[in-house]
């Protein structure tokens, strides 16, 4: 007698949401960025392998099929392909003409960071296919980002630096070389991050974020506690950057909040720093003497004494630059400016393709934005967040060598990923 045993049916394994990955990279932003992996060597941070992660998840699934991603035309990703090819070009040039043995190993590790940065611009924008999506990685940058910014208020209020009660099995604590914390008699905080510039960089990018959040996101008190421990964040790096990012967003806040609430958020503002500069008047007159001292802060004049140095270098090879990633300081002066540091290494072209890679996301989240009644409110409003946030990133560039520090390169090139997100969620707007 034959006896037919009916087949189980197997259940599909779950997939795993491409923009959980994404979260779980951006809250790493909570760990001190000096934390490598032990026993691999160089710099691995656990933000980078997960980064590496999402390269390999997007390539998987745009060339084998499935993991839930669906990838349409979209704008974004050809200018980011469009960018990595003149690099790549300027870079095959410059490497053609000559590049010293010495130089290919940051040369190699450079474009290895690159790549990884890439993946998650890539997963971003095609993985983020509902607003709750964004609104998660959102959540996760703030409050990477807040955890920073406090570890950085604790440092500045009490001089206890919380990096040294932090440590995880596997990972290696790496010294963050020299760097000068003194401004006016005062201690900068860097929080978790690898620069005071870098903190204040990150926090203002974060700023527009969670403003979006405490508009359409549970819990607004959470996310306006965040949007204050941010901007706290700002004031004690003690930087110029920061605040001019914190400029630039009260500005583009405008067009969002309408002028009558604007002007009054703008009173209110006003108020608060007048409050604190009253309660710690010494943080108050360096913050003061540094934006009005600037003309002749050693810092500033000596950004602008690169420009020759600059000029030199471009006449000497002004397409393909001296190579990407091969720029060494010392015993290359420091430049301080992402946009000069491209010059360098890839020449006009390189300057030229960065620039389009930051503002045309920025511009088409823009346009979304502007487009009332067509586009639904929450997904108008994170593109008001993601362009503020990108149009803080590119002047940044101009203040520091943004690439070259892990946090902000990573949280731009996160930014550029959702700005095609928006894109395609609001249509594939070509």
């Amino acid at each position: 007698m034959n006896v037919r045993v009916a087949a189980v049916p197997v259940a599909p394994a779950r997939r795993l949401p491409p923009h959980r990955v994404l979260v779980a990279a951006t809250l790493l932003f909570a760990l001190p960025q000096n934390l490598v992996i032990s026993g691999v060597g160089g710099s691995l941070t656990p933000g980078r392998l997960l980064g590496a992660l999402c390269l390999l998840w997007w390539l998987v699934a745009r060339f084998g099929g499935g993991l839930g991603l669906k990838p349409a035309p979209n704008p974004v990703r050809a200018t980011l392909f469009g960018a990595l090819l003149v690099f790549a070009a300027a870079n095959a040039l410059a490497l053609f003409l000559g590049v010293p043995d010495d130089r290919l190993g940051s040369a190699d590790r450079n474009t290895l960071l690159l790549a990884v940065c890439t993946g998650v611009a890539l997963l971003a924008c095609d993985g983020l296919n509902r607003p709750a999506m964004l609104r998660a990685v959102f959540g996760a940058v703030v409050l990477g980002a807040t955890v920073s910014a406090f570890a950085a208020g604790v440092h500045f209020a009490l001089k206890i630096d919380l990096r040294g009660y932090l440590s995880f099995p596997g990972l290696t604590a790496q010294g963050l070389g020299t760097v000068d914390l003194a401004r006016g008699g005062l201690e900068r905080a860097l929080g978790f991050a690898n620069h005071p510039i870098e903190l204040a960089a990150v926090c203002a990018t974060a700023v527009p974020l969670a403003l979006h959040l405490t508009r359409h996101a549970r819990h607004p008190l959470l996310w306006w506690a965040c949007v204050a421990v941010l901007g706290g964040g700002i004031v004690v790096s003690i930087s110029r950057t920061g605040l001019l990012g914190l400029v630039i967003v009260l500005l583009l806040s405008l067009p969002r909040i309408g002028g009558l609430r604007w002007g009054t958020g703008v009173v209110l503002l006003g108020s608060g720093v007048a409050l604190a500069a009253v309660a710690v008047p010494r943080l108050a007159e360096v913050l003061g003497n540094s934006i009005l001292g600037a003309r002749t802060d050693n810092s500033l004049t000596g950004r602008l004494d690169d420009y020759s140095y600059v000029a030199e270098k471009l006449a000497a090879a002004p397409l393909s630059g001296q190579g990407f990633g091969t720029y060494t300081a010392p015993p290359q002066p420091y430049l301080d400016n992402q946009y000069l540091l491209t010059a360098v290494e890839s020449g006009l072209p390189g300057v030229l393709a960065l620039v389009v890679l930051l503002l045309i996301p920025a511009w088409l989240a823009w346009r979304i934005f502007r487009r009332p009644g067509t586009i639904a409110p929450e997904l108008r409003d994170a593109a008001w967040a993601v362009a503020a946030g990108l149009v803080v990133c590119a002047v940044c560039f101009a203040t520091f060598d943004a690439l070259s520090f892990p946090q902000f390169q990573a949280l731009t090139f996160l930014m550029i990923g959702m700005a095609g997100a928006i894109v395609t969620q609001a249509g594939g707007e070509r």
